[in-house]
C-alpha cells in the first residue's frame, strides 16, 4: 500500500508544527508549502493523497484554491481550517463538494491532535459519494456521442438497477428508486453522468426516460406479485427520475400513463421524483402540471431539497407527496451541527405540508439513527443497499429480513422486559382490552429467537408458546393490525396446534408496538374461541392500546410512580389518562374521573405523626386498589389528593364502585383505632360532549364536586356513602 502523503497549506506556524507532528507519528510523509506558488508546484509533483488548507491564505483566499483545485480534478481528501468560525468552514466545505472535491473534514481553530487525528486515521470517504454508477474503473471512457447513446437506447444496451428503499424506523421495505445503466460493450458499466447530458442536450431524454420506465413497471408488476402481501405495511412505490427538461412535455406523462395501465401498475405506486431547481424554474407552468399529474394519482418527490434557491411558498404551492433531502446535508450531518439543523426543519417543513420525507446517502448506522431521531420517514443509501439488479433483489430481501430480525433480538433482549414479573401498568391494559372487546383472552406478547412469551396475559394461565405457532409471528411483519376472523377457514392456520388444541384460537387480532429505537417488539393481541369480526373502529382502538404498550415499554416508570404508595404520580398518571381520554372521545365512550381527598390526614398526621400519616396514604391507596377495576388508572397527585379515571360502560358503574368502596373503608376503619379512622371527600366528573375530554376540564369539575361534598350543606365523613343496612 502506498504512502500517505500530506501537503499543507497555512500560514499559522502553530498549526503547521501540531499537524506535521501528528501526521509523521501516523506514518504519513509531510510537506509544508510556504507560498501559493510553492503549493501548486508540490501538487503538481508530489501528488499528496491529503491536503491541508488554511481558509485565509494572503495573496488568495481558501476559496479561490478550492476553486483552483476542482478545475485541475483534484481528488485527495482535503481538510479545511481556519478560526474565522465553524459556519463559515461548514459552507466552504459545501462550496467545496458541490465543485467535486473530496472534502475529510474540518478543523475550527483552536483544535486538539486529537481531532486532527481522528479525521486522518479513521478511513475516509467523500463528502458526497458519487451516484451509484458515477463510480467508474480505472479504463479512460472517451465522451459519448449523441449516435451511439441513439444506438444503445434502440439496443436496449440501457437497463434498470434498483436502489430500495426503507421505512426509516421499522428498516421495512417501501420502495425502490429505478437507476438507469448502460451496459457498454467495451467499457462495462457506465453510470448516468456519463449519458445523461448527452441525452439532454441532443434531445433523447424523453425517449430514454420511456425506456428506463418501462423496464421499471414490467420488473415492479412482477415483483408486486411475488413479494407476500402481508409484508406490505403500505403499497409499495417505484420511483423514476424525470429530467427538468422534460416537465413540461405532457405527451411524455401520457405514455408513461399508458406504460403503467399495461403492465397493470397503479400510478399511485409510481414516485415521480425531480429535482428542486427544475420544478422551480418555471413555478406557474409547474404548478399547472404537477397538479395535473396528481390528479392522475401519481405520487411526486421533490428531489435534492435543500440545494436549490426556492421559496418555502412555491413549496407550500406545488402538490409533491414527498421530498428527499439532498444527500449533501445528510453525508455531514454527524459532523455538522448546520446539516442537522438543516435536515430537522425540512423534515418539520414538510410533515407540517403532510408530505413523507426520505434521506439518501446514508453510509453508516449512527447517520440512520440520527435521521430516525429526527422524525425522518424513509432512508437510502448504501448502508441500505446499494442499487441491486433484478436478479439480486430477492437475495438483498432474505439477507435484509435476517439483518432485521437480529437488530429486533437485540433490541428487546437489551430493555429487559422478558421474563421478568408481573407488572400492573401492562395488566391495566390487557384487562381493558379485554373489557372493551368483551374477548375472553387478551395478552401483550414479545417474540423473542424461538419462542413468544406474555408479558401480560388476562384470561389465561399460560405464560408462553413455540414462536413457530405463533399468530404473532405475522403481527410483527405489519404496521398495522393483522386479523384472522375465522381460523378454520384461512389455510395458514388450519393445522396450528393452538387452533386444533388448547386454546382452540378460532380469533386473533393483534397489533404490533415498538421499542423507541423502532424495532417491531410483539403485539398486544385479541384472542375468541368463537369466530368475531374486527370494524375499522376496533382496529383504531387496538391501535391506540398498543400505542400505550409502546409508551410503556419507552418511560422509566420510577419516573412516574409515587415512591409511597406505588401508584401513578401527577406525571406518570396525567400521560395515561389524556392516552384514556383520546381512546374515549375516538370510541365514542362516556369517562369519569373521580377525584379523592383525605379529609383527616393532617389531623392524623399532626396527633400521630408522620409515620401514621403516611399509612393512612398508604392503607387508602391499598383500599382503592382493591375496589376499583384493575383496567381503571389511579394515581396519587397531591399530598392527600388520589384520582381515578375509568371507562364507564353503563350509567352505574362508577356509582356501584364508589359505593363497594365506602362499605371497604368502613370495614377498615373498624380494624383500627378510631384517632386514625379514614374519612375521605369525593367529587365526580363525567364525559357528556367533545369538550369535556379535555382532563383540566374533567380535574375543575371534579374538584368543584368534590369541595360541595366536603364543605356543603352534605357534609359527611365516611360512614354516609355506605349503602343502607339490609
Amino acid at each position: 500500500m502506498p504512502k500517505l502523503k500530506l501537503l499543507i497549506l497555512d500560514n499559522d506556524e502553530l498549526t503547521v508544527l501540531t499537524i506535521r507532528n501528528v501526521a509523521e507519528f501516523a506514518g504519513m510523509s509531510v510537506r509544508v508549502a510556504t507560498t501559493i506558488t510553492d503549493f501548486f508546484n508540490l501538487l503538481t509533483t508530489w501528488h499528496p493523497s491529503h491536503i491541508v488548507l488554511g481558509l485565509i491564505m494572503p495573496g488568495m483566499d481558501g476559496v479561490e484554491i478550492l476553486r483552483a483545485l476542482s478545475e485541475r480534478k483534484v481528488t485527495a481528501q482535503i481538510i479545511i481550517t481556519s478560526s474565522i468560525g465553524e459556519q463559515v468552514l461548514q459552507a466552504a466545505a459545501r462550496s467545496a463538494t458541490a465543485h467535486g472535491l473530496n472534502i475529510a473534514g474540518i478543523l475550527p481553530k483552536p483544535f486538539s491532535p486529537k481531532a486532527f487525528r481522528a479525521i486522518i486515521e479513521v478511513p475516509t470517504t467523500t463528502a458526497v459519494t458519487p451516484h451509484e454508477g458515477q463510480q467508474q474503473s480505472e479504463i479512460s471512457v472517451p465522451a459519448i456521442t449523441a449516435q451511439e447513446l441513439v444506438q444503445a437506447i434502440e439496443q436496449r444496451e440501457i437497463t434498470v438497477a434498483y436502489q430500495p428503499k426503507v421505512d426509516c424506523r421499522s428498516g421495512a421495505l417501501v420502495g425502490f428508486e429505478a437507476l438507469a445503466r448502460w451496459h457498454h460493450a467495451e467499457y462495462g458499466a457506465l453510470g448516468p453522468d456519463l449519458f445523461i447530458a448527452v441525452a439532454e442536450k441532443h434531445g433523447h431524454i424523453d425517449t430514454l426516460t420511456l425506456l428506463v420506465i418501462e423496464q421499471a413497471v414490467a420488473w415492479f408488476s412482477q415483483f408486486k406479485q411475488q413479494y407476500p402481501a402481508r409484508l406490505q405495511a403500505s403499497p409499495l412505490l417505484c420511483a423514476v427520475n424525470i429530467s427538468a427538461l422534460s416537465l413540461h412535455r405532457l405527451d411524455l406523462f401520457t405514455r408513461i400513463e399508458a406504460l403503467c395501465k399495461q403492465y397493470s401498475v397503479m400510478p399511485q405506486e409510481v414516485m415521480l421524483e425531480l429535482t428542486e431547481t427544475g420544478a422551480m424554474d418555471d413555478p406557474v407552468t409547474s404548478l399547472d402540471i404537477l397538479t395535473r399529474l396528481r390528479m392522475k394519482g401519481f405520487q411526486l418527490s421533490i428531489d435534492d431539497f435543500g440545494t436549490g434557491f426556492s421559496s418555502m411558498l412555491q413549496l407550500v404551492r406545488m402538490p409533491f407527496t414527498e421530498v428527499k433531502i439532498d444527500k449533501s446535508f445528510v453525508m455531514t450531518a454527524q459532523q455538522s451541527r448546520e446539516s442537522r439543523l438543516v435536515i430537522q426543519a425540512i423534515i418539520d417543513l414538510a410533515h407540517s405540508l403532510d408530505m413523507k420525507v426520505i434521506a439518501e446517502g446514508i453510509e453508516d448506522l449512527a447517520t440512520l439513527q440520527l435521521l430516525q431521531q429526527l422524525g425522518c420517514d424513509k432512508a437510502q443509501g448504501y448502508f441500505i443497499s446499494k442499487p441491486l439488479s433484478a436478479e439480486q433483489v430477492n437475495d438483498w430481501l432474505e439477507q435484509r429480513k435476517l439483518t432485521l430480525e437480529q437488530q429486533r433480538i437485540q433490541a428487546l433482549h437489551s430493555l429487559k422486559i422478558m421474563d421478568s414479573g408481573t407488572e400492573q401498568r401492562f395488566d391495566r391494559i390487557t384487562r381493558l382490552a379485554k373489557r372493551l372487546f368483551g374477548v375472553p383472552v387478551a395478552l401483550i406478547t414479545l417474540l423473542d429467537t424461538d419462542r413468544q412469551w406474555f408479558k401480560s396475559k388476562a384470561g389465561t394461565d399460560i405464560s408462553e408458546t413455540a414462536r413457530e405457532h405463533a399468530f404473532c409471528n405475522y403481527t410483527i411483519e405489519q404496521d398495522a393490525g393483522f386479523v384472522v376472523n375465522d381460523s378454520n377457514n384461512d389455510p395458514r392456520f388450519i393445522d396450528n396446534p393452538l387452533v386444533n388444541d388448547a386454546p382452540h384460537i378460532r380469533f386473533y387480532a393483534g397489533y404490533p408496538f415498538r421499542a423507541p429505537s423502532g424495532e417491531r417488539l410483539g403485539a398486544i393481541c385479541l384472542i375468541d374461541r368463537q369466530p368475531r369480526e374486527m370494524s375499522d373502529s376496533d382496529l383504531l382502538l387496538l391501535r391506540d392500546l398498543a400505542a400505550m404498550v409502546e409508551e410503556e415499554v419507552a418511560t422509566n416508570q420510577l419516573l412516574n410512580e409515587d415512591h409511597l404508595t406505588g401508584l401513578l404520580n401527577r406525571r406518570g398518571f396525567e400521560t395515561r389518562a389524556n392516552q384514556l381520554l383520546q381512546i374515549c372521545r375516538t370510541q365514542q365512550y362516556a369517562a369519569s374521573l373521580i377525584y379523592f381527598d383525605l379529609d383527616n390526614f393532617k389531623q392524623i398526621n399532626d396527633l400521630h405523626g408522620h409515620r401514621a400519616g403516611d399509612n393512612a396514604l398508604l392503607q387508602f391507596s391499598k383500599l382503592l386498589a382493591s375496589t376499583f377495576r384493575d383496567s381503571d388508572l389511579i394515581g396519587r397527585i397531591g399530598g392527600d389528593e388520589f384520582v381515578v379515571l375509568m371507562i364507564t360502560q353503563t350509567e352505574t358503574d362508577a356509582d356501584a364502585i364508589l359505593s363497594r368502596l365506602s362499605k371497604t373503608v368502613m370495614d377498615y376503619n373498624q380494624t383500627i383505632s378510631t384517632n386514625t379512622h379514614l374519612r375521605y371527600s369525593f367529587g365526580i366528573s363525567t364525559t357528556q360532549s367533545l369538550a369535556d375530554y379535555e382532563l383540566q376540564f374533567l380535574y375543575t369539575k371534579a374538584d368543584e364536586a368534590m369541595y360541595r361534598d366536603k364543605y356543603g350543606e352534605q357534609q359527611h365523613d365516611v360512614a354516609s356513602h355506605a349503602p343502607a343496612p339490609p
